[in-house]
């Protein structure tokens, strides 16, 4: 009779932890998961920025202004970027998409914006230095729909983390049974000995 408390104690701490640990370390597959999505959208848009950055030393040392034009707007047109915009080594604009934005509406910049602006938000900024040997030609700045790129991923992702929360819950069922299961047996055992149990003498 002593004994049984503990074990029952001990069976259902021992489930807590179990449970506790998977819960642990779905937390943690879910947390890689978002990492590698937004790991993958910036590794995207740093390939785009350093092929575009190839065609925009060309066109600067060549001084072709229509080709820089037409390169901003090349790069505008691809459905993950919102805006780009071509510098001089000055940080002055040598071109830009037709839908750009001022920085100041996509960064916290000035004394005014103290906080992420609306349309910063689920966009991110790349900017790619352009240099032939050690001499900085300009700049290259594209905004990059970080949310859109991500919705067809976010949407794979969801699904993968509703299957791994009824696997959660089936394993913690099952831990339940399982612990109902051998305490029931136990009880079984235990008053099948006492009913076979010979009676003292008199």
């Amino acid at each position: 009779m002593r004994h049984l408390p503990i074990k029952r104690v001990v069976s259902l701490a021992a489930g807590v932890l179990l449970g506790l640990w998977v819960l642990v370390l779905l937390i943690h597959m879910q947390g890689e998961s978002q990492a590698a999505l937004h790991a993958a959208a910036r590794d995207r848009a740093q390939a785009l920025v350093a092929y575009a950055a190839r065609d925009m030393r060309r066109w600067i040392k060549e001084d072709k202004e229509n080709e820089l034009e037409r390169l901003a707007q090349d790069l505008a047109a691809e459905p993950d970027i919102l805006d780009v915009t071509l510098y001089d080594a000055r940080g002055i604009p040598l071109a830009q998409s037709d839908n750009a934005l001022p920085l100041d509406s996509l960064l916290p910049i000035g004394s005014d914006n103290k906080s992420l602006p609306e349309q910063g938000k689920g966009r991110i900024q790349f900017v790619q230095e352009i240099q032939d040997g050690n001499l900085t030609l300009g700049y290259l700045r594209i905004t990059l729909e970080e949310q859109k790129l991500l919705a067809a991923q976010d949407t794979h992702l969801k699904v993968n983390q509703e299957k791994q929360r009824l696997m959660l819950l089936v394993m913690l069922l099952a831990g339940l049974l399982i612990s109902y299961g051998v305490r029931r047996n136990y009880m079984r055992v235990r008053k099948h000995k006492k009913q076979s149990k010979p009676a003292a003498p008199q």
